[in-house]
């Protein structure tokens, strides 16, 4: 017992001492960086996490410069390969993981830092004449730096002062790959024959499609035989036919297109904050423009746009390519950002779109309606309502915005229905039927938001039932798989949100089932899935607005925080009770001048019958200005079970409530006479006889609008006398 009370006590102390090192640095000299991350090796080593993990955020929270953090890892000799194999050790415990990646990405951003120094590109272009071994290190370096490198090597195809050095660097640049076509198809244009000769016998043998338009252009626009032939062979290898003479506009709008989706492909430094826009000046050669990665696919698209409308001027999907990235660059651009390809000089999005004109516009509702964009939709939708008359909103213009009347989620429903209104159409088209109902749904459920939650845990429904409900949501009953909410989906407004917690692949069929769901395809989605899945499935996603996967075991605060984020992103800001109140009285006017200009009756676009059923619904739930605006609609609608409906409404208000209601059940009894039912009839005569001044008038007003049989109204002459 004695001895093992006393090895019990000895690992105590050893414990203490080791997980109170970083407590012990108080009165010791503080650590330089290099011991810190000495430090964290050993202790993943040894598997002492706190110890490692207390090193490793000491070491981050000073906020290393990148670059000497590379030195610290590749100066040494042994180092290089201790800190791989600790970093890729400690990934393997929860404790280590977040310290672990934050020092990777750290490692990472000084081995780029360093490639991409001007210096550093300078010296290793100097190699690739020299020893064997330093040749192969000045094409490891330079392949490295990528993009960042092309401009010197360009110049020295420039200045043509090296042979054995210009094959060389040609070398580099036809082994750099998709890195090196941006830049040089920058140059292409600008440079002299020679260079240009040289430049696209490169571009045809790095076999990237993008390199099309620019070597088709030149293979047009040139007077030099040698420079042609070596476009055409170029354009020939990566696919292209020179023969068919495409339009140029139209090649520059299909890669602006595909800029626009924001393939990888054409995604120089995928994960970085910032990506390189390219330009050639006589003076200076190749320049690199950074941009935020944000914006970057908006500015490449925008721009080969403008080149399609510089040979084309008619070319209406790449105007409407161009409005389209606009809009998107405004939505995606961060706040405050100054964005280096849109000066502070030219106008907002939606002046260009409105200018455009409704073709156009329609047809950027058309795409954002076919790639699930709603923010994007929005847009295209109040520049329509702008700038359209009816016959371009449902006429001979397109059927976008009437497409946009069945869109999944509410906002676009409800602002395609209120444009449509307001154009006032004169003839019936296809769709007519749904606007008025969608008006009339604005009046009670604009401000709700439903979700819903699908886990195959029942304890994991009702937590995740609660983070969401805390939220504002109205969470549908949770299933543990998607087919079991049918009957929920189908009898509520929208669905605003769904989040999922499974298994990896059942995760990924709920979300390929969510997606051809014609209810649920623009509804944004937060899958949850256990490490293996996240890391196995998070990037497969990125790029998607509607769909983010989440980490099983994040607390409620990371995961509201994420479903806000995907929300703002996927749809914009859910409706707040302001705005569903302004959503209320826009549709209420809209749907009071629609009765008013059609006498109440069908019109050969709409009934304003059709909003009948949900207008008493919501007559009878809401109050003060909502309902009295409901009550001004419906007495523009010729049916009795509506005026009948007035009429409780005025009997089971008070004071002034009844009065403005029993004048609305007056206004219906000026148009479309008598229709009330005989129990009505007598509460009011009643009332005339025995109410305050004010209700009594009501009453009185209401009886003489009615035409009630004289022997109803004698009884309230003489009651006067008596």
């Amino acid at each position: 017992m004695g001895m093992n009370l006393k090895r019990a006590a000895t690992a105590a102390l050893l414990s203490l001492a080791v997980s109170g090192a970083a407590i012990a640095q108080q009165d010791a000299p503080a650590k330089s960086d290099q011991e810190l991350l000495e430090d964290f090796i050993h202790f993943v080593q040894i598997a002492r996490l706190d110890a490692a993990e207390a090193y490793a955020r000491e070491l981050i929270d000073r906020q290393v410069d990148p670059r000497q953090f590379i030195g610290m890892v590749e100066d040494s000799a042994t180092m290089s390969e201790r800190f791989q194999t600790a970093v890729g050790r400690a990934m393997r415990f929860a404790e280590l993981e977040g310290v672990a990646a934050e020092l990777e990405k750290l490692y990472e951003a000084g081995r780029l830092a360093r490639a991409r120094d001007p210096n550093e590109i300078a010296r290793n272009i100097a190699l690739l004449t020299g020893a064997p071994r330093g040749q192969l290190d000045g094409r490891r370096f330079l392949a490295a730096a990528g993009e960042y490198s092309v401009p010197q090597l360009l110049q020295v195809l420039l200045d043509r002062q090296d042979q054995a050095l210009e094959t060389e660097v040609e070398v580099v640049l036809t082994q750099m790959g998709s890195q090196a076509v941006g830049p040089l198809t920058a140059a292409l244009g600008e440079v002299g024959p020679t260079t240009q000769e040289r430049i696209a016998r490169v571009l045809g043998r790095l076999g990237y499609d993008a390199a099309i338009p620019y070597l088709s252009e030149t293979h047009r626009t040139t007077s030099d035989g040698a420079v042609r032939a070596a476009c055409e062979i170029a354009i020939r290898s990566l696919g292209g036919s020179p023969e068919l003479e495409l339009p140029l506009s139209g090649l520059y709008r299909e890669l602006g297109e595909r800029y626009y989706s924001e393939s990888r492909s054409l995604t120089s430094f995928p994960g970085e904050d910032h990506q390189l826009l390219w330009s050639f000046e006589p003076q200076l050669g190749l320049v690199a423009t950074a941009i935020r990665t944000e914006v970057y696919h908006e500015a490449r698209a925008m721009g080969l746009a403008e080149k399609a409308l510089t040979f084309d001027p008619t070319d209406e999907p790449a105007m409407a390519l161009w409005t389209a990235s606009n809009f998107s660059r405004e939505l995606d651009s961060p706040e405050g950002y100054d964005n280096p390809a849109y000066g502070s000089d030219r106008r907002e999005a939606m002046y260009y779109a409105v200018a455009a004109g409704p073709s156009v516009t329609q047809r950027v509702l058309e795409r954002a309606l076919r790639t699930q964009d709603t923010r994007l939709a929005r847009l295209a939708i109040e520049a329509l309502a702008n700038s359209a008359g009816s016959n371009a909103l449902v006429g001979g213009g397109g059927t976008a915005l009437i497409d946009a009347l069945s869109y999944p989620n509410r906002r676009v429903r409800y602002e395609a229905a209120l444009a449509i209104g307001h154009s006032h159409p004169r003839s019936l088209f296809a769709g007519a039927e749904q606007v008025i109902p969608i008006l009339a749904s604005m009046i009670g459920e604009a401000s709700a938001q439903y979700a819903i939650i699908v886990a195959a845990d029942l304890d994991r429904q009702q937590e995740l039932r609660t983070i969401v409900e805390g939220m504002g949501y109205t969470v549908l009953p949770p299933v543990s798989e998607l087919r079991s909410a049918r009957r929920s989906i189908a009898e509520a407004p929208g669905i605003e949100l769904i989040v999922t917690d499974l298994t990896a692949d059942s995760s990924i069929g709920t979300i390929e089932e969510i997606r051809s769901t014609a209810r649920l395809r623009a509804t944004p989605v937060l899958a949850l899935m256990g490490g293996a899945g996240y890391a196995q499935h998070s990037s497969s996603f990125d790029g998607d607005p509607l769909t983010e996967i989440g980490r099983t075991g994040v607390s409620s605060a990371q995961m509201e925080a994420a479903i806000d984020s995907l929300v703002r992103q996927a749809t914009g800001a859910p409706v707040t009770g302001n705005e569903a109140e302004i959503y209320a009285l826009q549709a209420l006017a809209l749907l009071r001048d629609l009765a008013i200009s059609s006498g109440g009756a069908a019109t050969a676009a709409f009934d304003i019958a059709d909003a009948s059923v949900p207008l008493v619904d919501a007559l009878n739930v809401s109050d003060g200005d909502i309902r009295l605006h409901i009550a001004d609609v419906l007495s523009h609608i010729g049916n009795q079970q509506v005026q009948v409906a007035l009429m409780d409404a005025a009997m089971d208000a008070f004071d002034d409530d009844r009065i403005e209601l029993l004048d609305r059940v007056t206004a219906s009894a000026k148009r479309f006479g008598n229709m009330l039912e005989r129990r009505q009839v007598s509460w009011l005569v009643e009332t005339a006889g025995i109410g305050a001044d004010g209700e009594a008038v009501a009453a009185a007003s209401l009886m003489g609008a009615l035409d009630l049989p004289k022997d109803e109204v004698v009884p309230l002459i003489l009651g006067g006398e008596g």
